[in-house]
């Protein structure tokens, strides 16, 4: 494309330009990313100042600094942290999964969390549109996405509503001065009796047996409990969960709704559902600004929260056995892939890196913001409450071991139930329990609404990136968005729906974001370059952008072959839900599962045949030159002759042709090794 510019001798007319202007118009016709000042922080384009400041105004932008740091917060630190990452240390080995999370954690976590935000802050663009900027043919990456983050969102706030709905029960309760719910359950007309066991009641199965249904029996009966004892005993906690809140089961037995047989819809649990929409709608109405001063409330009540947990915890019987099984490691775990992958999963799903969100995030920010700092801050803190949230979480768990008279590992339920069931349980042997029951599902609430704040956003920054007539009919957007995605919630609140959750739990934000993690690191770093990108860098943040070996080895050579391995190793040791859910998935359920994640998947490559047939280019060679050369460099430029004719450039390039002269020009922005003077 540039070749026709360099085959004429310069002009000797007119002496005096402007070196920096010249640059300017230099990048102007080469159509390179122009140079921003770093006090002008609305620029985004070679557009004019005044089309920057009104673009980005439309935009929006973080109210201040903080806003934009607690939001990070508040997406990273979520659910996650505080039910997931305890079970998965626990089932991994306790203290040995923290090796291999450590490990990850500094390989691609923080590198990739670092990559996502300054991308997003220096171009300005969402997840989606950015790709036009840095590799065309990559648009397909973002894609998926904005789409893992939608999906996840869709079943997200299903949780929340769980949690709304533990909140009302447990005021109410404490209105009408009645114990919890989930303590005196046994008792309750929904309970399967026969197997429900009260909370405290004795050290072992047999004398919990001895009050499941509130009568005396006598010790000569014991004979005759072989039957119940053969049943799986279960907790009150665990049976409110399943039988009262999900109502999974019908009234008093063991017939499960599942997959096939979805039953009807909770009606007390679709006015949680529509309740939590309406304050996720609320808090994106209005865009950064609204959700900017929410993340002020989401971000910081969890910590509180959470340390107050802590002491309490710490001060239970016993409670040192479980600290000590989440501190001291069982290191024939460490050798395990299975300890390794559930680490990888961890860091995605706790960062979320890779979900497009943290582009989004910092694509709000302010040209010359400090976000290597940022992204330093906010993953110490992610790690510090994982790490704060399992001492608190084993803490009570030691408690609930030495009441039962098991092992640690013996008391913990997998997924939701860590939240759901077990801390429940652990908080009605607690002083006051509706008081610390309120205060956990308030921060169970806040930590969920952070986190479907940020994913929500996402997506629809990249709706109004792509469509900016939309962004004055915003709230209409929002709600558009939100009722549509209440809808589809529904089939998550009926009776057997908590199956379709754990589909899309395994499935929507697995693999699809996997691949999409491991492409966009490649992408970035080996077509991109990681010499452009620390250009990048060092024009936004001026000192702070000469960062460390450790980033420049992560980038380019550590973070993409973890990846790359974490990726071939989930492959292959893949199971299906029936070898990980106690076989009681339909086959097809798994079929689902693909089709979900194979929606995000395959975006890449319809994607980059899509761009790729719409390049312009005389041969397949050419095309596919253009098609992973960025868009504002429309394709790779040749190096130039000794003599280059400013002539030969448009006419509206420069406002005065007069002005021209000899202008000494360095090309090592654009891939040029030495300085020229033309």
């Amino acid at each position: 494309m540039v070749d026709h510019i360099f085959h004429r001798r310069p002009s000797k007319s007119a002496q005096n330009i402007v070196h920096a202007y010249s640059c300017d118009t230099l990048n102007s016709a080469f159509s390179y990313p122009q140079q921003r000042d770093k006090d002008d922080v609305h620029s985004i384009s070679a557009a004019p100042n005044h089309e920057k400041n009104q673009q980005q105004e439309e935009r929006g932008q973080w109210g201040n600094k903080a806003e934009f740091v607690l939001s990070c917060i508040s997406l990273s630190v979520g659910l996650g942290n505080v039910w997931r990452f305890p079970y998965l240390a626990y089932v991994n080995g306790g203290g040995a999964f923290l090796i291999p999370y450590i490990c990850v954690l500094f390989l691609v976590g923080k590198p990739m969390y670092f990559l996502e935000i300054a991308l997003g802050q220096y171009y300005s663009q969402g997840p989606v549109k950015i790709w036009k900027r840095i590799v065309p043919v990559a648009k397909g990456v973002g894609v998926a996405q904005v789409l893992a983050s939608l999906f996840v969102a869709i079943y997200y706030v299903v949780i929340m509503a769980w949690t709304m709905y533990y909140f009302w029960s447990t005021l109410i309760a404490a209105c009408k001065g009645e114990p919890v719910p989930w303590a005196t359950f046994c008792d309750n007309e929904w309970a399967h009796k026969p197997t429900c066991i009260h909370p405290g009641k004795g050290e072992n199965a047999a004398e919990h047996a001895l009050t499941i249904t509130g009568y005396h029996i006598p010790v000569v009966m014991f004979t005759n409990l072989t039957s119940a004892m053969s049943s799986k005993m279960v907790s009150s906690s665990q049976q409110y969960f399943d039988r009262y809140v999900l109502m999974k089961y019908d009234k008093a037995t063991n017939s499960a709704h599942s997959l096939s047989n979805l039953g009807a819809i909770n009606t007390e649990m679709l006015g949680c559902l529509a309740a939590t929409w309406v304050i996720v709608f609320l808090s994106l109405v209005k865009g950064v600004k609204s959700s900017g001063k929410v993340v002020y409330v989401t971000s910081s009540m969890p910590f509180v929260v959470l340390i107050i947990l802590l002491i309490r915890g710490a001060t239970l019987t016993n409670a040192v056995d479980g600290i000590l099984y989440f501190v001291v490691p069982k290191f024939d775990k460490i050798l395990s892939i299975q300890t390794w992958r559930a680490a990888a999963e961890q860091m995605f799903f706790s960062l979320s890196v890779a979900f497009g969100s943290l582009t989004m995030l910092g694509s709000y920010n302010k040209f010359n913001n400090n976000c290597y700092q940022d992204a330093l801050i906010v993953s110490v803190l992610d790690s510090a409450t994982s790490v704060t949230a399992g001492l608190a979480m084993f803490s009570v768990l030691g408690f609930l071991a030495g009441e039962r008279g098991v092992g640690v590992e013996n008391v913990i339920a997998s997924g939701p139930g860590l939240a759901f069931v077990t801390f429940p349980e652990a908080l009605n042997q607690m002083p006051v329990p509706h008081l610390w029951a309120i205060l956990f599902f308030i921060m169970l609430f806040t930590l969920g609404l952070g986190s479907e704040i940020g994913l929500l956003e996402n997506f629809l920054t990249y709706l109004f990136d792509t469509f900016p007539s939309w962004r004055p009919k915003k709230p209409y957007v929002v709600g558009i968005i939100c009722t549509a995605c209440f809808l589809l919630g529904i089939m998550f609140i009926t009776q057997g729906g908590v199956d379709l959750f754990d589909i899309f739990n395994e499935y929507s934000g697995g693999y699809s974001v996997l691949f999409a993690a491991t492409l966009e690191i490649i992408c970035v770093m080996w077509i991109y370059g990681m010499k452009r990108f620390l250009n990048n860098l060092r024009e936004m943040l001026g000192k702070p952008g000469e960062v460390s070996y450790y980033w420049r080895c992560a980038w380019s050579a550590l973070s993409p072959v973890t990846l790359l391995f974490i990726l071939v190793v989930s492959l292959v040791s893949y199971k299906t839900l029936n070898e990980s859910s106690h076989g009681h998935f339909p086959l097809w359920a798994d079929a689902i599962g693909w089709i979900l994640a194979g929606i995000g998947i395959l975006q890449f490559p319809a994607w980059a045949v899509y761009v790729f047939i719409n390049t312009k280019g005389d041969t397949w060679k050419e095309k596919f030159i253009r098609s992973i050369w960025p868009d504002d460099r429309s394709a790779p430029p040749t190096p130039p002759p000794q003599n280059f004719n400013l002539h030969t450039l448009p006419r509206d390039a420069f406002p005065n042709e007069n002005a021209i002269t000899d202008i000494p020009i360095s090309f090592a922005n654009y891939g040029f090794q030495d300085e020229r003077t033309f």
